[in-house]
């Protein structure tokens, strides 16, 4: 299983793509690359690091890259989950986002929305 994962504001109430108004505009994450980064070494201890724009995360049937840029305001940043534990994978990524207090949209879920 191979999927890609958005990390962005996403209105609140909603849990469809399609029920986001035309006119609606994303607003930066409530925190910043450092909490990100923080929280990846927090759920995945021997992720590698080296590159905090760039971070490589491997556990037992599961590989996941998070691509976050330095930047501030954070408007976003990626997930690429190639997994072949999907349950595995959900669990993890849904912990990275419930850790931050974000919502992602995933293009592989009927919603468009992350949903373990």
């Amino acid at each position: 299983m191979s999927r890609d994962i958005f990390v962005q504001d996403i209105p609140e109430g909603i849990s469809r793509v399609d029920e986001i108004a035309d006119d609606w505009r994303a607003q930066p994450l409530p925190l910043d690359h450092a909490e990100v980064v923080a929280a990846v070494r927090e759920l995945a201890p021997g992720a590698d690091t080296t590159d905090p724009e760039w971070m490589l995360v491997a556990l037992p049937g599961v590989d996941v890259e998070v691509n976050a840029k330095d930047e501030s305001p954070l408007m976003s940043f990626a997930l690429h989950v190639r997994a072949a534990d999907k349950g595995a994978a959900d669990a993890w990524v849904r912990r990275l986002l419930d850790r931050l207090g974000v919502r992602a949209f995933d293009p592989e879920h009927e919603t468009g929305i992350f949903q373990p």
